[in-house]
């Protein structure tokens, strides 16, 4: 193997170890139809699927939710307006963990 070959394999086994979000299908979110799972839908599913909201606590999300709008904004993504910031947060919080 070259060192290339050996660095390449060591770096996918290394994202084997890396914890993943638990994610849910975008059809199974809790009350699919309401606007806050169609803002999550929109939004999250441009990176990745969009995770359980039982993911994190109800006090977690909002920093969860500036960070991903952070990363947005470096990736030049269209960014959530004020509306759709409050109807996915209320979302997230109404079904949280605990």
């Amino acid at each position: 193997m070259t060192r290339v070959s050996l660095f390449c394999f060591a770096l996918a086994l290394a994202g084997c170890d890396t914890p993943q979000q638990p994610a849910v299908s975008a059809n199974i979110l809790p009350e699919p139809a309401s606007e806050g799972a169609q803002v999550m839908k929109k939004f999250c599913s441009d990176c990745h699927a969009p995770p359980s909201p039982a993911t994190h606590t109800a006090e977690e999300w909002p920093n969860v939710v500036y960070r991903m709008q952070e990363r947005r904004r470096m990736k030049a993504y269209q960014m959530m307006d004020e509306h759709e910031h409050a109807l996915l947060l209320d979302y997230l919080i109404k079904f949280a963990k605990g």
